[in-house]
């Protein structure tokens, strides 16, 4: 054994150099003490705790087992202690993050809508009478039209287009012959028309799914837009009786059908019905040759609209149904996926729709539900008109966010075209009231103080959402100046 002082060579189990004196052994003041190693494992913990939670806690705790019985050759108590705590609070922020808002207390179901009485429900069956069996057809058999029925009817159309009263009167009479050919074969459409005006309601029993699209709505469109040629045909032709006869019976049964509307699409046509009709009936009070009665009788149908005409209660309602069964499938379909809140996103558009209801009824109050699970503080959320949500609700709720983002925006113009609906049947007041002598009253009910007539152009008009007169979306009525004895 070689001493380490001297370097002397002793016996193997000298205990003392023969040389230097020195303890061979039990001397371990001089002993390198060896450096302990950073635990693998509690490295793995600390890495893994920001990937994967209960691995990363594993691994720490069998670290922290380790560094203890090592006696000093092992370390990384920090990183293992680390590894776990990072954990923890992760799977815990996940926890939390995955909740979603408790289900709705006694939310909307169909019974919520407004439906007409039970001896109306074949009405129903009348208006599916006018849906064609194949949609992709040119034509309109349900009706009676064929494909050059509806070419013609298309061309006819575009001359209400004409901003002059005699070149529409010009250009109806020059189509007399094709109007009256289309509407003697619409006889079909017409009859079923007839019926459902002998209904006190007629009934809209659409299904809220997401592809609950009525497939009579292209036939009915057909008709409407038939009965404004023929009405301002026969009205240019002086038969009056005839021409209000044909117009206040559809008007009826659009007033009837817009009651009960269930879908926004559905919905949509009714209110360009209703804008059809009042086009029709601004073409038979510009006619010099329309006596006082039928005025009267015009202005007795076309009271200003009621808040139950307008009103979008029950589209909204169902609109938020089918929302509903759409959100509840795709969550079953992907196994209760964290990113989409099923309930959370439900309140947050029960909110917007309750809130539009309350709007209609000039209240500002109404239940509003939290978005947010029970044990999370109440951060205000609301959607704004493009349907924007607030950044917390986003990363929260990101699914959901994008459904509301393309959804409200939709509906947004669903409400502007209700409020140009009401603007036209104001117009439609004033020109009434101008020919029959009436005191006439140009307040505006949107888009301005006032309504304008412009009598170079000759028409009576709003400007539209843009406030902007002369521009694309002005709402507008044309006039017969000298008619209505407007004067410059």
């Amino acid at each position: 054994m070689r001493c380490p002082k001297c370097g002397t060579e002793n016996q193997d189990g000298a205990q003392i150099c023969n040389s230097c004196g020195r303890h061979l052994k039990n001397d371990t003041s001089e002993k390198p003490v060896a450096k302990p190693k950073t635990s693998k494992l509690a490295v793995a913990s600390f890495i893994l705790s920001f990937l994967a939670g209960i691995p990363a806690i594993i691994f720490g705790i069998v670290a922290l087992v380790k560094i203890a019985r090592s006696a000093g050759r092992l370390k990384g108590n920090g990183l293992a202690i680390a590894g776990i705590v990072i954990s923890l609070f992760l799977m815990s922020a996940f926890f939390l993050w995955t909740l979603d808002a408790p289900p709705i207390p006694n939310d909307y179901t169909i019974a919520d809508l407004r439906s007409a009485p039970k001896e109306c429900e074949q009405s129903y069956e009348l208006l599916k009478k006018l849906a064609d069996e194949n949609d992709l057809s040119p034509d309109a058999p349900a009706i009676g039209l064929s494909q050059q029925d509806v070419n013609d009817l298309d061309k006819i159309n575009k001359i209400s287009k004409e901003d002059d009263y005699e070149n529409i009167y010009a250009k109806l009479t020059a189509n007399a012959e094709n109007t009256l050919r289309i509407w003697q074969n619409a006889q079909k459409g017409r009859d079923i028309i007839n019926q459902l005006n002998t209904f006190p309601e007629i009934a809209d029993l659409t299904e809220p799914f997401i592809f609950a699209f009525p497939k009579f709505l292209g036939n009915f469109r057909h008709l409407v837009l038939l009965h404004r040629d023929f009405v301002c045909l026969q009205s240019c032709q002086g038969n009056e009786e005839i021409a209000l006869n044909e117009l206040l019976n559809l008007d009826d049964v659009v007033r009837k059908l817009n009651v009960n509307v269930r879908s926004f699409i559905t919905k949509l046509v009714y209110i360009a019905s209703f804008a059809v009709n009042i086009e029709t009936a601004n073409f038979i009070i510009n006619n010099p040759k329309t006596s006082e009665d039928s005025l009267k009788l015009l202005a007795e149908h076309f009271q200003p609209l009621t808040n139950e005409r307008t009103s979008l209660r029950n589209s909204m309602i169902f609109e938020y149904l089918m929302f509903k069964n759409e959100l509840i499938n795709m969550d079953k379909k992907l196994k209760h996926f964290p990113f989409l809140k099923l309930n959370s996103t439900l309140r947050l558009y029960k909110n917007s729709c309750d809130y539009r209801i309350a709007a209609e009824k000039s209240c500002q109050e109404f239940e509003k539900l939290s978005v947010w699970p029970s044990i999370y503080p109440e951060l205000p959320v609301q959607v704004d008109p493009n349907g924007i949500t607030p950044w917390y609700y986003k990363a929260y709720n990101p699914v959901g966010s994008l459904y509301l983002a393309i959804l409200m925006p939709a509906y947004g113009k669903i409400f502007q075209l209700n409020t140009k609906l009401q603007i036209r049947y104001d117009l439609l007041q004033i020109v009434l009231n101008k020919r029959l002598g009436k005191e006439i009253n140009l307040k505006a009910r949107a888009y301005g103080d006032e309504y304008i007539v412009d009598l170079e152009n000759k028409k009576i008009f709003s400007p539209g959402p843009d406030g902007i007169p002369h521009t694309k979306d002005d709402i507008k009525l044309m006039i017969n100046p000298e008619v209505l004895n407007f004067k410059k």
